[in-house]
């Protein structure tokens, strides 16, 4: 019983020297590191639209978000393709999504392999994306606090 007096103290001690404020969450919130997998494209919009749509709705909400393309992924930052496509009544385009989240500070990255597999080079992609690297990617994916699966 003592042991738990002695411990419930000192986390009370530790609470006190340090409160956490509303505002100080909020900041935290900001700063987060956020990764949007997303491996389709056409084969099926339902999830292309809603890896675009929260990954704006985050960063909207302050966090640093990186949509990460792989498998048929890719084709979404190929500079050829066509965005026109909508996912619902009145909704907007992809193309319409993707230009609010890159134009709001959004990174979108590349798997290599999957490029080089769809033939993609850096010339090839839309503004705003980038092939990684294998040493960038591992990083991006290790300094994430969120991995969003798509």
């Amino acid at each position: 019983m003592r042991l738990h007096s002695i411990l419930f103290a000192i986390l009370l001690i530790s609470l006190t020297q340090h409160p956490v404020h509303a505002d100080e969450h909020q900041s935290a919130a900001k700063t987060q590191q956020v990764v949007v997998h997303l491996s389709h494209f056409t084969d099926d919009l339902h999830r292309c639209f809603m890896a675009l749509k929260m990954a704006n709705l985050m960063q909207e909400h302050g966090a640093k978000v990186t949509i990460f393309l792989d498998l048929e992924g890719v084709r979404l930052a190929e500079r050829r393709q066509l965005l026109d496509l909508t996912w619902g009544p009145d909704s907007p385009s992809l193309a319409e999504h993707y230009q609010n989240f890159t134009e709001g500070g959004g990174k979108v990255v590349v798997c290599p392999h999957c490029a080089k597999s769809a033939r993609m080079g850096d010339g090839g992609l839309k503004r705003n994306a980038e092939i990684a690297t294998m040493p960038s990617l591992g990083k991006l994916l290790i300094d994430a606090d969120k991995v969003m699966d798509y």
